[in-house]
């Protein structure tokens, strides 16, 4: 449970580098010297210095995946590989990792798993790619979440694509 604990927190650390804007803060300042007299000047001489670039906030939303649904099991020589439908939720990367983490836990023996959040979608999955239509694909790329193989490579798919794959810490 540490080590899970440990790569969700790795994972929203990256979540947060990549939503983090790489521009420069825009900087205002104002100077006024007064130069060319040996006397002591009348006014006072100035320097304002504003910061006029808001700070970047990063607000995380996400939720726990508190129910699911296996619409589909299928039997290999390796193990058990699930298709499950989760609740349509505001998940973030480290809500499906911690979802799976819990399967895991709850079944170390798994094998494989399939995660979407549209029964649609999990039904289109069961379509051999040559034959699925373009909406079916779409709903694939829209409610796909991710991959467990080999009981323990995580692969995100769909709207999580850009997180990669990785190896379940056991």
């Amino acid at each position: 449970m540490k080590s899970r604990t440990l790569l969700a927190l790795l994972v929203s650390m990256a979540v947060v580098t990549v939503a983090c804007d790489g521009d420069e803060a825009a900087l205002s300042t104002t100077t006024s010297v007064i130069t060319g007299t040996t006397e002591a000047p009348e006014g006072d001489s100035t320097t304002t210095t504003e910061d006029t670039a808001a700070a970047p906030s990063t607000t995380l939303v996400g939720e726990t995946v508190t129910s699911h649904e296996v619409v589909a099991r299928i039997s290999t020589d390796n193990g058990d590989v699930l298709h499950i439908v989760i609740p349509e939720g505001a998940y973030t990367d480290v809500d499906l990792v911690n979802f799976i983490g819990d399967l895991k836990e709850a079944d170390p023996e798994l094998w494989g798993a399939e995660v979407f959040d549209d029964a649609g979608a999990a039904e289109a999955f069961a379509v051999p790619e040559d034959d699925r239509t373009d909406d079916q694909t779409q709903a694939l790329s829209d409610h796909h979440f991710l991959t467990l193989t080999n009981g323990d490579r995580v692969i995100f798919q769909g709207p999580f694509s850009e997180f990669g794959e990785f190896v379940l810490a056991s």
